[in-house]
Parts: C-alpha cells; structure tokens; sequence
C-alpha cells in the first residue's frame, strides 16, 4: 500500500483510459507542469499516473489511498471522462468530505452541464489550470468562499455557478520546469529517440514551450484555451533542460517539443536551436506544426537541420481541398505535398498527423487521400494508423456541433460517436467497415514484416527466393495502404466491398499461395 503524509493537500491524478499494454514511456506532461507549479507555490502534492492502469477504480483508490486527501484533481479527456466519474464516485463513497476537482480538455468543455450528470465531481477548473487550482486549494485551505475564484464551475446553492474566465497565462517564463514525480501501477519505461543521422539511441524528455494555436481547426479542442499563442523563451527552454538533468541525473540527448504548434514563430524556432546547441551541440530535437507554417519557415530548415532538428509532426490531415475546408485548416493540398517535399528532400523524419473518413467524406475525397500518400510514396509508411485514421468530434469543437446539427440530435456528452453511425455516403461506410477488420490483424502484420525484412537484410544470396521474400517484404510493408485501395476500387465499380477480395496474395519459398492469416503464421514461424 502507498504511504503519504497526512500533511499532503491535494492529488494530482491522470486517469485511465481503459486499456493496459504494459508500453509506459511519458508521463503526464501537462500535469507534470501543473504538480510543479502548485509545488513551487508551497503546496503539498502527489502525482498519480493511471492512464494505463488494469485495476477498477476501488482497487486504485484504496491501493493508493485517494480518499485520504482532502483535494483530488481529475484530469480527463474525452475518451475515458466515464472511468474519471467512476473514479470520483469510488473516492467519494471512501470520503464524502473529499473535494473531488475535474480538469482538462472534457471538464472544460462540459463544465455547464457537468454537476446535474455528476455530482461526484464538486468542481471544475476550466481551461489552464495552475493559478486557478492555487487559488481553489488556499480557498479551501483557509475555509474561503469560492465566489472570488475566476476559471472555475461548481454547484452552490442547489445551481451550477459560473465564474467569469481568467486571463491566459503571459509570461510562460515566470512557469518552474515540469519536475514532478508520480506514482503508477506500471513502472515508467526510458523514452528514447533513435537519431538516424549519427545512429545513436538518445536519452529523450517532452518539453512544452508554448501554448495554443493562432489557427481554428475545426476539430481541435486545444482552442478551448483560447487561440492566444503564448511563448517561453529559448533561455527558459534551456534552463528547464538543465533542471530536469540536475534532477534526475540524467543526460538528454533528444527533446521532444510537444506544444501544439512550435513552429508559429519561425524565428523563435532558431533561437531555440541556437539555445541548445550551445549548451550541449550533439542534443537534436523534434517538434510539432502546420504545413502552411513549415513552408513559411522552409528558408531555416537547413539550419534548424544543422543544430540538430531530426523530424516534424505535421498536420497533413487530408489530400482532399473539400476536407480541408470542412476541417477549417485553411491550407491546400499542394501545400502538402509543397511541405512533405520539404521534408523529404532534407532527410528529416516525418511523423504525420491524418484523417482518412470523415462523416460527410465521399469516394472521391477517400481517392484524392490514397492519390496523396501514394505520390508522395507515403504508402510504405510505418507504422499504418493513419490508414485507419478517422475524424473524431470532440466536445466542445466546432466539428461536433456541426454534426450534432447534420444528425438532428445531440451526442452525449460523455460518448464519442462512433464513425460508422456518421457517415453519410453509405458507400464510405462500407468502405471504412471492411477496412476496419484488418486492423486486429496488425499487431501479426507488424510482427511478420519485422521477420521477413530480417531475413532480407540477412540473405548472403540473391536469387528467385530471396526475390520473392523481398516481394512478400514490400506487400507487407503497403499492406493497409494496398486494402484500403483496393476495397475503394470495389466501390467505385460498384461491386460488394470485401475485405477477403481486398487482401492481396503472398507466396513461400516454394511458389506457393497463401491468404493473410496463413502467410501470417506461416512468417512467424
């Protein structure tokens, strides 16, 4: 059983999402940042990461003693709101005193409604949250009233009460580095980066330098902070890299920038290279943007390469100009294929953001993505997620009203729709259904590329057999992309979409023919 202090005001809990891999990397960094704060601030707090827990939540909560602390702090999204409001109700039957605050994306978004649904959650603190929980736990500290607080929602009185919003944060600077610790069913496993240009495994942590988005993508809930892009300097970036290795004891060769947008500020971007190439110049890091942005900047690619940028996850999301614009992305299918090109011709890593089916996507928009990725020789990447990719509308986005609005009806607020019942173009639907099937053959498709590709690299000949494995290689490789082609080529002839007629054929060394499931434990043999 976990031991704390009786003195220990408030827990700081991520809770799970339902599924447990054993696969723990990251922790928590938004509330890494947040446990930091309030701890810089004098208050005393733990950190629980449960995002990957098998056990029920009145296993989690007597295990780790929740119900003990006066404060619990949920942070939840969408997908696993329900397993938070178990949560809340499993510490509230331990202790009906405890103050049980919701936070994070979906709290913030359902804040009106939320108490009538869950009275198992006393509060909410809306959007960003560091000042306002400080603010909340000195009020209950000192037995305040709650009244004053700006940012936050609860029930008093038998209403739900909303306070006016709080400023966004402005000095990002004046925030201590995310040195939090937390406690987890699972032990957190090394992150690491593999840099393929001095091929080297490094050392690797998540940092966030800014905050939010100037652009209003249709379906990010990140904007529910508000479209203020906010900055920390390229000093502040350093200097937390430097707490986080005196700390830890640890030396990080790759960084992981996990702002939503880095690359707003072109400019900023080099600072921030020059930065840590100064400190130590073999660390590389890697960020995430737009396309538009990426081809603003595309003058500084060469030296933000030079000082160490290694890959970029870019926001492709559609091949598709009228999914774009359903999307609100406000950039062209040239201009992806303009930044894919850019990326490429540099040799710098792409980690691409897609959405294949969207509910009102048509043939045509599912032929002009599988056109995209082909030209641009995408159909080899791995791993295939984007292949399955799918709009998801979470709440509080502008894509969930409008489907809420195309449907007659609204979701509930605890549920994400799922695709299948928003599609409007049955013949998408079909498409996406059958192609939904393969994916519980991935893991084995996975597993079967990485054998047959070893003994490729490993064939000390060159003859018909080893041509053939080089073939069965290569089919593995496209494998999702070649379904989801062919199931759409039964769709546009007006044929029954079969996933079995999708499924291309595979040969042994013998010549002879096998279908998926065969080829497959054939491979792993």
């Amino acid at each position: 059983m976990a031991r704390r202090e009786k003195a220990t005001e408030i827990a700081l809990v991520n809770v799970p999402y339902g599924s447990a891999d054993g696969e723990h990397s990251m922790r928590p960094l938004g509330l890494s940042y947040l446990g930091a704060f309030l701890a810089d601030r004098g208050v005393r707090a733990n950190g629980f990461d449960f995002s990957d827990s098998s056990m029920n939540p009145t296993e989690i909560v007597e295990r780790y003693r929740l119900a003990d602390y006066s404060v619990v702090g949920l942070s939840f999204y969408n997908i696993n709101a329900k397993a938070a409001y178990r949560l809340a109700e499993a510490v509230k039957a331990r202790n009906p005193h405890c103050v049980v605050v919701g936070g994070g994306p979906h709290a913030s978004a359902a804040h009106a409604t939320l108490f009538e649904r869950h009275p198992e959650i006393d509060l909410v603190v809306r959007n960003e949250g560091e000042e306002t929980l400080l603010e909340v736990i000195e009020a209950l500290r000192c037995k305040l009233p709650l009244s004053g607080i700006s940012g936050i929602s609860y029930m008093s009185g038998g209403r739900s009460v909303v306070a006016p919003d709080r400023s966004r944060l402005e000095n990002l600077d004046d925030l201590p580095a995310p040195a939090f610790d937390f406690q987890s069913e699972t032990e957190e496993n090394p992150l690491f980066y593999f840099d393929r240009v001095s091929g080297t495994r490094k050392r690797a942590v998540g940092l966030i330098s800014s905050r939010s988005c100037p652009y209003s993508c249709s379906f990010c809930a990140i904007i529910l902070i508000g479209r203020q892009w906010r900055k920390a300097s390229a000093a502040k970036v350093v200097s937390d890299l430097k707490e986080l290795e005196a700390r830890n004891g640890l030396e990080y060769g790759h960084i992981y920038f996990l702002d939503a947008n880095f690359f707003v500020s072109a400019k900023r971007s080099l600072e921030i290279a020059e930065s840590l190439h100064g400190y130590r110049a073999d660390i590389t890091f890697s960020f995430s943007t737009r396309v538009n942005q990426l081809i603003k900047g595309k003058s500084l690619l060469s030296e933000l390469q030079r000082l160490g940028l290694r890959a970029v996850e870019l926001g492709i999301e559609s091949g598709s100009r009228d999914a774009l614009e359903r999307f609100a992305k406000d950039t062209t299918p040239e201009q992806n294929d303009e930044a894919l090109h850019l990326l490429k011709s540099r040799g710098i890593q792409l980690i691409f953001d897609f959405i294949m089916f969207d509910a009102e996507a048509n043939l045509n928009d599912i032929r002009r993505n599988v056109d995209m990725i082909e030209r641009n020789n995408l159909d080899y990447h791995v791993p295939w997620e984007y292949i399955f990719s799918h709009m998801t509308p979470y709440l509080g986005t502008d894509i969930r009203l409008h489907y809420e609005k195309m449907m007659g009806h609204a979701f509930d607020e605890d549920e994400l729709p799922h695709p299948s019942d928003l599609f409007q173009d049955p013949q998408v639907k079909a498409v996406f259904d059958e192609l939904s099937k393969l994916q519980a053959h991935v893991p084995n498709i996975a597993q079967a590329l990485f054998r047959t590709e070893a003994r490729v690299r490993g064939s000390a000949s060159w003859g018909r057999d080893e041509a053939r494995e080089k073939l069965n290689a290569v089919t593995l490789r496209r494998l999702p992309f070649l379904v989801l082609r062919n199931l759409l080529s039964q769709a546009r002839q007006g044929e029954t979409v079969s996933l079995s007629r999708a499924i291309p054929p595979f040969t042994d060394e013998a010549g002879s023919s096998y279908d998926l499931d065969e080829f497959l434990h054939w491979a792993a043999t």
